[in-house]
């Protein structure tokens, strides 16, 4: 994608624009450290908040800029952040740009403030301090240390604990599980072999109450009114196996009528429901204390699991197959028991179920410290002049008549735009302490109405607050 393109869809995980370089130096040294945290970036000087080009001033000198932000860079950050700056020009305008790399020694911090107070991370659009376990996490990465390796000795395991679990694993995987296999899993820690590492308690449910999986089918397309809810704790593949059976109960069924052959088919992919549910166990932080949540709504299923991507990994790069592990013992445990099929083809083999189903792409987002997956579910489609029709509710009982597959149409519902259209909701507020929805609905390019659901959702996730009656109502930042 080119640098103008980006600029266009708006600031990102790893692009900020300003119209001049701030005076205050700390005021855009912050992104400069969070880019080197994450997946690194661009900052670029020369377009405004309109995403207009206007370029860099023609009373400054060029090269006295770029050495002028070398400088503070260099000065300011530890350890050394590693950037390139370079001068382009789109649509007759000189832009700045300062390209800056991943970093591997992680974290990197302003001087001034100190690691505490001077870490900073990019969370969508906007650049925020780092908290505690994202320091955690940075320095753990910066060390090459997996948080599900390290040792969890606030927890005891029993050998009725280590021999259901291995019953388990053995069936699972159809061959003989030991505890001496759960050792060369590095699920077992200490000198004698006798410390649960994080992962062991993960994978036999007595880590954190947050280490689970909640469900909920709600009515209409809104979090406003629960149909059903069930939260399951417990050993971590037993969390999938219950998550899984709750989607799929809450799905509509489908008979396909090819000739004299009757064929029941669920409206999504069974196997990219599972993959998603056990992508979202092995890669959240399960350092943050929120749980994974599964919702089935009237047009989607979402999935969100809290942490964004690991890493210096973008999610362009993730869908294009690269992977970045977080949780790296639960992974090749789970691919050890045949739980997981592979490491890092995940969600183009999601896509690619989706494409054979001939439903709609999923649509893969970064909100705040969240990952999020939806699955569009079908609505009415006419296929020579029958409808096949989808029950508000939608359970197993519902079914979806389809003759053929070849003259099906299937229509997406929502908003499949890759721009992460709440970051942005979410940087203009940071911004402005109180906005109408007319005016952020101009800012993000949206229709009113669709801006709105984005401001309902984003009500619900308690991320923003709505204030006054709805002809004067303005939305804010929660405090």
């Amino acid at each position: 994608m080119s640098l103008k393109q980006e600029i266009l869809n708006g600031e990102s995980r790893t692009l900020e624009y300003k119209a001049e370089l701030p005076d205050d130096t700390l005021k855009w040294m912050k992104s400069i450290v969070a880019f080197a945290n994450g997946a690194g970036g661009k900052f670029v000087i020369g377009v405004n908040n309109h995403r207009e080009f206007i370029g860099v001033s023609k009373k400054a000198d060029i090269f006295e800029l770029k050495d002028g932000i070398a400088d503070k860079i260099s000065q300011m950050c530890e350890p050394q952040v590693m950037f390139d700056i370079s001068a382009e020009t789109i649509d007759n305008c000189q832009l700045m740009v300062v390209h800056v790399f991943p970093g591997i020694a992680t974290p990197y911090y302003i001087k001034t403030l100190g690691k505490e107070s001077g870490t900073y991370i990019r969370l969508g659009a906007t650049t925020r301090k780092a908290d505690w376990t994202g320091l955690n996490e940075l320095e753990n990465r910066g060390k090459h240390i997996y948080f599900d390796e390290l040792p969890y000795s606030s927890i005891k395991v029993s050998e009725r604990d280590i021999t259901a679990l291995c019953k388990d694993f053995s069936n699972r995987s159809k061959r003989s599980f030991k505890k001496l296999d759960l050792e060369n899993l590095n699920l077992l820690t200490g000198k004698s072999l006798n410390i649960p590492t994080n992962a062991l308690a993960i994978l036999l449910g007595k880590h954190e109450y947050t280490s689970r999986i909640q469900c909920a089918r709600f009515r209409g397309n809104s979090r406003a009114e629960f149909l059903d809810k069930k939260d399951y704790d417990g050993p971590l593949c037993e969390q999938i196996d219950k998550a899984y059976e709750f989607v799929l109960n809450h799905l509509n069924m489908a008979i396909e009528i090819n000739g004299i052959v009757h064929e029941e088919k669920y409206e999504l992919p069974p196997k990219a429901i599972r993959e998603l549910l056990i992508n979202a166990v092995i890669h959240r932080n399960y350092e943050i204390s929120s749980s994974v949540q599964v919702a089935v709504y009237d047009e989607r299923v979402e999935i969100s699991s809290p942490g964004t991507l690991y890493g210096t990994i973008t999610l362009e790069e993730a869908l294009s197959g690269r992977s970045s592990i977080r949780n790296k013992t639960l992974a090749r445990t789970l691919e050890k028991v045949k739980v997981l099929e592979g490491w890092g083809s995940g969600f183009q083999r999601i896509t690619s179920m989706c494409q054979e189903y001939g439903i709609p792409q999923p649509e893969f987002l970064e909100i705040g410290d969240m990952f999020r997956v939806n699955l569009y579910r079908r609505h009415e489609s006419k296929i020579g002049g029958k409808s096949a029709i989808n029950s508000e509710i939608g359970d197993k009982s519902a079914t979806i008549t389809k003759i053929g597959d070849k003259s099906a149409t299937i229509t997406k519902i929502g908003d499949k735009s890759a721009i992460n259209h709440k970051n942005k909701i979410v940087a203009f507020l940071m911004e402005h302490e109180e906005a109408r929805a007319q005016e952020i609905a101009a800012y993000i390019g949206l229709k009113i109405s669709r801006t709105k659901d984005y401001l309902s959702e984003l009500v619900d996730e308690g991320k923003i607050i709505p204030n006054g009656a709805n002809k004067n109502r303005t939305y804010s930042l929660k405090k």
